[in-house]
This record gives structure tokens, C-alpha cells and sequence, in this order.
């Protein structure tokens, strides 16, 4: 009984590691010349999920309506997105990634892998291996967290873009 781990114990532990890589992520391995943070997560959703009604991304990305209006249009003016017809409602569109848009995701990830790299080389062979077999175990459960959180019934308050 001495050895068994409560939900506190791993949300505390899991916590602590999303809020390091999160930190590592945003200060070190992100370029932020080109997008906020707050574009770049809307732009990865919608390459993501496919072509998306407005009202569904500002309601998945937590934000206010007219705010991520606001932000796809600002998308929009930078050709990272388009606006597509909807094919189930005349009235309505989709927002799209364009080329341009998958361009940009594709350069600001391998600039994020090159920059990991370098880091990683700091570590040892063993160490290496360490991180790299916990991320094998880690990632899927993530991911599972991850479709869990998209699926929820109580979305996050709408926040602010800027």
C-alpha cells in the first residue's frame, strides 16, 4: 500500500515534466519571428483536423469568437489560411490551411528538431537512450490525454488572443 501512486502523486510528477517541456518548447525550440503562439497553435490545429468552421476552432482553441476572427483574418492577410466553402451549409465557410501556411509549419518543426538536437548532444550516450525510450512510452499516453482533453464535455473559459 506504501508503494501505490494516487492520482496527486502522478498529476503532480506529469505536471511538473508538461511544464518543463512546455517552457523548453516556448523559450528555446520555437521560432517566434513569424507567428504568436496563439496563431501558431490555431494554424497547427487547422492543418490538424482538415478544413474547420470558424466557431468550432474558437471553441476547441478556448477563445472568444470574434477574437479568432480576428486571428484568422490576420492568418488570412499572411496566406496561411483561406477561406473554403462549406460543402454541408452553402451559408458557411471553412478555414483551410494553404500551401504557404503547411510551408511554415514544415520550417518552424525542423527548425525545432535541429534545435532539440544540438540540446540532446549535450546528454550522454546513456542518458540519450533514457529519453529517448521515455518519450517512446510517454507519447501515446500524451496523445491519449490529448484526444481526451478535445473530447471533454466542459471546454476551457474563452482566453484572450494576442
Amino acid at each position: 500500500m506504501a508503494n501505490q501512486l494516487t492520482d496527486h502523486d502522478v498529476s503532480e510528477c506529469v505536471g511538473d515534466a508538461l511544464d518543463q517541456a512546455m517552457d523548453l518548447t516556448i523559450r528555446f525550440l520555437s521560432d517566434r519571428a513569424d507567428l504568436s503562439a496563439s496563431a501558431a497553435f490555431t494554424l497547427n490545429r487547422v492543418c490538424r483536423e482538415g478544413p474547420i468552421r470558424l466557431t468550432t476552432l474558437a471553441a476547441k482553441e478556448a477563445v472568444s469568437q470574434p477574437s479568432m476572427t480576428q486571428l484568422v483574418q490576420r492568418l488570412e492577410r499572411a496566406g496561411l489560411v483561406a477561406r473554403l466553402p462549406d460543402p454541408d451549409d452553402g451559408r458557411a465557410c471553412l478555414i483551410g490551411i494553404t500551401s504557404a501556411g503547411q510551408a511554415l509549419l514544415d520550417k518552424r518543426k525542423r527548425m525545432r528538431r535541429e534545435r532539440l538536437a544540438a540540446l540532446i548532444a549535450t546528454l550522454t550516450d546513456e542518458e540519450q537512450m533514457q529519453l529517448w525510450l521515455s518519450a517512446r512510452v510517454a507519447f501515446p499516453l500524451i496523445a491519449q490525454l490529448a484526444a481526451n482533453a478535445d473530447c471533454a464535455t466542459e471546454p476551457a473559459a474563452p482566453r484572450p488572443v494576442h
